[in-house]
This record gives structure tokens, sequence and C-alpha cells, in this order.
């Protein structure tokens, strides 16, 4: 029998969204009904997030300034793949549509992060550059991070070609454990697998990695897709603040 769920589901004027009761920083992982691409606030506050570009670029959100309206029309112009604050009140988020939403809480110095962690994003190594950019910033100490992984393509569905594993297999040694039914220069990514194994090289501990078990192409009740429905999914905001 399938044991009960690490998530909960919460309902809001907002929408529905899944939260994971082991993380600490307050956070909401959206759902394709989750807010709107016109208002994009929780509880009044806007939610802060970059132009993504599938690359390892992340944005620094100043913790000195308040305006967080303004700082949204800032960070809109910026290519980053991921934004990290120690400013309190505000909300950083990422839009996924299969891609792997990753938020992190320091619970120390009191910072947070918010990462979109393609299969190109991942490779690059957006996970463990967040984690060196939060240790030289802010002074975070890796074993001391909390992170949560959000609904993204599971490893049933994300079957993946040659541009991908010829990269997997140029960069990382034994990147056959991260691949299953391989065949015919085919093969089925664990993203999930993949980011968890970078996050504990960097010294995140095993019991301070959460994640909802969820893929978005089965879920399609819940959970924009884009191998599901093609180039213009509705996708959906993963978000996070300082508590």
């Amino acid at each position: 029998m399938k044991g009960a769920p690490s998530y909960r589901v919460e309902h809001g004027a907002a929408g529905i969204w899944l939260a994971l009761p082991g993380f600490g920083a307050p956070h909401r992982f959206g759902t394709k009904g989750f807010l709107s691409k016109t208002n994009r606030t929780i509880d009044g506050t806007p939610v802060v997030t970059a132009n993504q570009v599938h690359k390892d670029g992340i944005l620094i959100v100043d913790a000195d300034r308040r305006d967080w309206g303004t700082l949204q029309a800032e960070a809109s112009a910026a290519d980053a793949d991921a934004l990290a604050t120690a400013g309190a009140g505000g909300w950083i988020g990422v839009t996924t549509a299969d891609c792997l939403p990753l938020l992190v809480h320091d619970p120390d110095r009191r910072v947070v992060a918010a990462v979109h962690a393609g299969w190109r994003g991942a490779l690059m190594g957006i996970a463990t550059t967040t984690m060196d950019r939060l240790t030289t910033r802010f002074g975070s100490r890796s074993n001391r991070l909390e992170a949560a992984i959000g609904p993204h393509i599971g490893v049933c569905c994300f079957e993946v070609g040659r541009a991908v594993l010829d990269l997997l297999e140029a960069r990382f040694p034994g990147w056959q454990r991260w691949v299953e039914r391989l065949s015919e220069g085919k093969g089925y990514f664990n993203l999930r697998a993949f980011i968890r194994e970078q996050l504990a090289e960097r010294g995140v501990e095993a019991d301070r990695i959460h994640a909802v078990d969820l893929c978005t192409r089965c879920e399609a009740d819940l959970f924009s897709s884009y191998r599901r429905e093609g180039r213009s999914p509705q996708g959906m905001l993963s978000a996070v603040r300082v508590p």
C-alpha cells in the first residue's frame, strides 16, 4: 500500500498549491490554476521572477530594498534561472511546466532561493551554482540548508535523446545511474535523482531534502506540462519567502 503523500494540498483565493511540511520557509508549489500571468501577488506582495533562459545565471534580489513592485520590474529584464534574497516580506519564484522547481532555505542566515532547473540548466550546474552563491554571498553552510523539490516531469515520462545523453556522458562519469530504459540512443532521465545528488555533493543532508513525488506530465488535472500541451503551456509558479 502506498504511504501518505509527503506534501499537503492547500486552497485559497489564488487557486490550489502544494506545500511540503518538512520545509521551514513559507512556500507554494502552484498548480496550473494558481495565480495568473497578470496578477502574480501573494498576500498583496508581488512575486519577483526573472526572465528564465535555461542557463545557470543567478539574480540576487536586494535585501535592503522593500519596494517589491519595483524589484519585479527590474528582475523581469534580467536573464536568470535562479533568484536568492535575504529580504523579509517578499516572495521570489520561478515558473515551470515539466522543469524542476527547487526552493532553498537557510534557517540560520534567513535566506531563501528559488531555482528553475530544466535539463539544460541542470547539466550546467544551476543547483550547485546556487548553493555556492548562498555560501559566498550570504555565508550559508551547506549542511544547514533545506531544499524542497516541487512537481516536475518524472523519469516515467522524461524520454531524452542524444542531445542530453551525449552531454551526460561527456561531463558526468557514471551517468547511467540517472538514465533508465537506455536503448538505441534514447533513455529516460531521472532529473530529480540528478538534482538530489548535486545537492548532496555540496553538503546538503539527505533528511533536509524534501520532494513532491508527482509527475507533471502524468497528472493532467493538476499540472501544466510542456511535453503534454506543446510549445505554449500555461506554466506554474513556485514561490518562497524569508520566514
